[in-house]
């Protein structure tokens, strides 16, 4: 049986209270969004290196990791039903890059390029 991937550092979302909240009226942070369907789940094939990342850049960058639910959230209504993993990069409440599936290299350039430096 697989390990269980913790994901504790993610904030979750799963309503457009939430979304509003967490994720647009955020300042000042980048925040790295797993957008996912219900049909299909969250991407859990990258949990550990989101992990690792959060726990080594968290402080000296302004990142965060959210887990969003497609479905429940008006704005993200063009990934319902998608099995392909998809990332948003919000800072200071405006999407500022995507990535289509689970290219960890290109993540992690864009998390370098556009998470603000903190330290």
């Amino acid at each position: 049986m697989a390990k269980k991937v913790d994901v504790s550092f993610m904030k979750m979302i799963d309503s457009q209270e939430a979304w509003t909240s967490s994720i647009l009226q955020n300042e000042g942070q980048l925040i790295v969004v797993d957008v996912y369907s219900s049909a299909w789940g969250a991407c859990n094939m990258l949990a550990n290196h989101f992990c690792n990342l959060y726990f080594d850049l968290a402080e000296k960058r302004g990142l965060a990791f959210a887990r969003a639910e497609s479905d429940q959230i008006k704005g993200l209504k063009e990934y319902r039903d998608s099995a392909k993993p998809v990332f948003l990069f919000y800072l200071n409440g405006e999407e500022k890059a995507k990535v289509e599936g689970p290219d960890m290299p290109k993540i992690l350039d864009l998390i370098y390029e556009l998470a603000p430096v903190t330290s």
